[in-house]
């Protein structure tokens, strides 16, 4: 089995940020996000990773470059022009796939799925494809049938989806093989949810693999903060800690519910915030997200806000 981080996207959620950094690059409790996956999937006994990156991927290939204590393989980085969408980012990778399963995860998804007993599960069972479905619905999003380990539709247009069938939210997190891979479209953007509906409308295998943990989508700047304090306040947070891959050099501050990464000194009077240094903080700061390196000024309060050294941006 092979794997593909989803890294090429805009991240327009996140601008200004996302201007000047590539998204999955952007840090959680001081982690790029990008190493937090990779490391996940390597974890889970998969030496061939390919990444593909549209948006700034220069810096991206410089960060692989200069962490090959994190990436000790280089992984394959698949450059798109045009992005080519959840499916078609799959088509430059053909030859390199061969006729291999895929693990593919998104890169700006921080979840505590176990990958190896996912990959267990898709070998099992023969299907053409596994799903890893949040055993709850989320607005806004498209909602997958399922019954007891069988996906059975995606979206409103039901494929042999009895009433009874769960509803479910697709992570982003998925394994598809040869079957699947056949059914995507050669040419343009094509949506891997297309070659989806297409194997279920054929009679295809697609199986539900259900999770109940923890999983966060980074893509907005209330999303960003609240992952954080959802990782704070989680009631096992050193075990979830653990499998997401986050130092053990973090400080917790309960008191000011409040966690420090990196190098200090911190600052004294920070409130529900995450702090990555080194800072130079002189003021204080409520419900702020901080990247190394800033310097806030004495008198320059700051509340609700993610600060990096090049932007500034208020949690909405």
């Amino acid at each position: 089995m092979k794997a593909l981080i989803l890294a090429a996207g805009l991240g327009t959620r996140l601008r200004p940020l996302t201007n000047v950094l590539p998204k999955p690059l952007c840090l959680f409790f001081a982690e790029p996000m990008l190493d937090l996956v990779y490391r996940q999937i390597r974890k889970a006994g998969i030496d061939e990773v390919a990444i593909n990156t549209h948006h700034l991927a220069e810096m991206i290939d410089q960060h692989i470059q200069t962490h090959k204590h994190v990436y000790t393989k280089a992984p394959i980085q698949s450059y798109e022009p045009e992005i080519l969408g959840t499916g078609g980012a799959i088509n430059p990778l053909r030859p390199w796939l061969a006729h291999e399963s895929l693990l593919i995860c998104n890169g700006d998804i921080i979840a505590d799925v176990d990958l190896g007993d996912l990959i267990k599960a898709h070998e099992g069972s023969g299907a053409d494809a596994t799903m890893v479905l949040l055993d709850r619905l989320k607005a806004g999003t498209t909602p997958v049938a399922y019954e007891e380990a069988n996906v059975r539709s995606i979206g409103d247009l039901p494929v042999l989806a009895p009433l009874a069938s769960m509803k479910a939210t697709f992570s982003g997190i998925h394994i598809v093989g040869p079957r699947l891979v056949q059914a995507i479209r050669a040419q343009g953007s094509p949506s891997i949810i297309d070659a989806y509906r297409q194997i279920l409308a054929e009679g295809g295998s697609v199986q539900a693999f259900i999770h109940r943990g923890f999983w966060e989508d980074l893509g907005t700047p209330k999303d960003y903060f609240a992952a954080h304090l959802a990782v704070f306040d989680h009631p096992q947070r050193d075990p979830l800690c653990r499998s997401l891959g986050l130092g053990s050099e973090i400080i917790w501050d309960t008191l000011r519910r409040s966690a420090y990464c990196g190098e200090g000194p911190f600052p004294k009077d920070a409130l529900n915030s995450f702090v990555f240094g080194p800072v130079h903080i002189a003021a204080p700061i409520q419900s702020c997200l901080v990247y190394p390196h800033v310097m806030i000024k004495p008198g320059h309060t700051q509340a609700n806000r993610i600060l990096s050294v090049d932007t500034a941006m208020d949690i909405v």
